[in-house]
This record gives structure tokens, sequence and C-alpha cells, in this order.
């Protein structure tokens, strides 16, 4: 997707006219259309305004990436003071075998959490599918029903 058509879907996503993104911008209707047909690109100025009007990376903007939040959400602290910046750091410090034992770690947590993890499936990428162990044989309560009886450690 070009980047003319990445500004048409943001715009159209927030419910905004050209019109609209052209007064916020300071420039003509005809100047938007011209960005969303890939007659023009805009200056860096403009790029960055629209970045932030549209709360995405300059990057995203450009096709140099699919990851479409901006980039001061690296700085969104997460637990403990680690922001989501220090996290990822700590991450493209580990060995490529340590980034697979967290990758099924992090399924099996989110499989335990009740989440779901974003595809990591396509090219270059294999499936890490948590496989949880055969269920307990199933108990009986005191009014008949059943249950499974789940033990302590399998999710912490």
């Amino acid at each position: 997707m070009d980047f003319g058509e990445k500004l048409y879907r943001l715009r159209v996503a927030r419910g905004i006219y050209q019109k609209q993104l052209a007064v916020y911008l300071h420039v003509s209707v005809g100047t938007i259309s011209n960005y969303e047909n890939g007659i023009h690109s805009p200056d860096l100025k403009t790029l960055s305004k629209l970045a932030s009007y549209f709360h995405v990376s300059a990057d995203y903007l450009l096709n140099r990436t699919d990851y479409i939040s901006p980039v001061d959400a690296l700085e969104q602290e997460l637990i403990d003071q680690y922001t989501a910046g220090d996290i990822m750091n700590a991450i493209l410090d580990l060995s490529l075998e340590g980034r697979r034992d967290l990758v099924k770690y992090l399924t099996m947590l989110s499989a335990c959490d009740g989440a779901s993890l974003p595809s990591l499936s396509g090219p270059g990428h294999e499936s890490f599918d948590f496989e949880s162990p055969d269920p307990e044989p199933e108990n009986e309560d005191a009014e008949g029903e059943a249950w499974a009886e789940v033990p302590d450690d399998e999710c912490l």
C-alpha cells in the first residue's frame, strides 16, 4: 500500500473529509487529493504533521514498516518503570534461540491469560502454538456437576 492509499484509509477511518485535513495542514483540498492519488508527496514538515495528526509513525506512512503506532509509544511505561522500548531492547539483545523461547513462553502466558498473540506466521516465521497438556480426568462435585482438576502450577 503506498503513501496515498495509507493517507486515504487513515482519513476515512477517522471520519474526516479532505477539506478538514487541508485546513489542519494549511494546504488546499487539491493538495490532499494529489497526496492521496500519488501525484505529489508531502514535504518533511507536512509528513511530520500528518504522522502526529493520525498518531502513526512517519515510517508507517512512508511504507518503511507495518508498525502503525508512533515512536513515542515505545516510551510508554508497561510495568515497574520498564518502558516498551526497554523491553524491545532486551528482546533484541537475546540470541535467536532466546527469542524463540520467549515467543513460546509468551504464547503459553497468553493462552493462560485468555489472550492471543499477534500472528507470527509468514516468511521466516515459525508457528509457536502452545499445546496445553492433556486435561485431567473430570471429577464431580456434591451436586453431580463435572469439573476438571487443573494443577496449581499449570498457569502462574
